[in-house]
């Protein structure tokens, strides 16, 4: 057999969302992927098919007609490498439950907690694997996964486990300089953004009636990761999910001098239906919503270290 003449499946996705939703911007949000990453899939994607798929205007995309053909096709393939996946992955895997996770998520909120999973479930080995991308359950060896928010996919249950609070943190030494008690007082200060979710400023103003800030002036990092780093460091005024800047803000390496609000969206664990019953994910899911209740207990010592460092 000849080899085959495929595009890269790795655009695939992220094509048909974009095509759906006209916007680079909704699908980097959808797939949990940064705006560049989906401009670029776009590009390699029409360099392989030697057309254009978009026509790129003033702050909208409309589909080209090779575009508008070849969008139908692509869906199709998909629901049918969906389908057949869920339909191999029906029995639940044996050996280490393996978690795929946000990056900043895992390192900041999920691993100094797992100490209280493996002294719950010793039985249990987790092996965790740190991804954005949407998950491919049956060919990564996925058995679960922690996304952001829960759209709902064929297949694969969605379980909330833990409400996103946000709000503006900065180091201690900031407010030395710069007092900040409301939200009028952000527009003497540097505002940090983060790419993989570039609308969350904008969002918090109108939540906290922020009302004639600039949010979009300030300097963005690619990753939450690096821009927690940086509000540590006083480069500026971070807009982050409390999960994510908990341990910062308990050894007092951050503060949150106007508190946290809802931001209307949750963690989800995502669990492929045929697995969901696995004593292993079962174990997991219990755990997790345990932890975000507050109900866990934390590695020993872990606060001790960090403020050591």
């Amino acid at each position: 057999m000849s080899r085959r003449r495929l595009p890269p499946l790795k655009a695939l996705p992220a094509f048909e969302v974009a095509a759906s939703r006209l916007s680079f911007s909704a699908a980097a949000s959808e797939l949990h992927l940064t705006h560049g990453a989906i401009s670029r899939q776009m590009k390699t994607l029409e360099a392989w098919l030697g057309t254009a798929l978009f026509r790129r205007l003033n702050r909208r995309l409309e589909l080209t007609g090779p575009g508008i053909a070849f969008l139908p096709a692509v869906r199709t393939a998909l629901d049918v490498l969906e389908t057949s996946a869920a339909q191999v992955a029906v029995q639940p895997r044996r050996g280490p439950l393996v978690v795929s996770c946000l990056p900043t998520f895992m390192l900041r909120w999920l691993m100094p907690r797992l100490y209280d999973f493996n002294a719950r479930h010793p039985a249990i080995e987790i092996r965790l694997s740190a991804s954005f991308a949407p998950v491919d359950f049956a060919r990564e060896g996925i058995d679960a996964a922690i996304r952001f928010g829960g759209a709902p996919v064929e297949g694969v249950e969605s379980r909330s486990f833990l409400e996103e609070k946000i709000g503006p943190v900065c180091s201690p030494a900031l407010l030395q300089q710069k007092e900040l008690r409301q939200p009028a007082d952000l527009r003497r200060h540097t505002l940090l953004h983060s790419d993989s979710r570039p609308d969350v400023w904008s969002h918090w103003a109108k939540r906290s009636a922020a009302r004639g800030l600039d949010v979009t002036r300030g300097p963005r990092f690619e990753h939450y990761y690096f821009l927690l780093e940086a509000a540590v460091n006083g480069l500026g005024v971070a807009l982050v999910p409390e999960p994510l800047a908990a341990e910062d803000l308990k050894l007092g390496r951050l503060v949150a001098p106007l508190g946290f609000i809802p931001s209307g969206r949750a963690y989800h664990l995502l669990v492929p239906q045929a697995l969901r019953d696995a004593t292993k994910i079962k174990a997991f899911g219990t755990w997790l919503l345990s932890q975000s209740s507050g109900r866990g207990a934390r590695a020993p010592g872990r606060a001790r270290r960090r403020t050591l460092e």
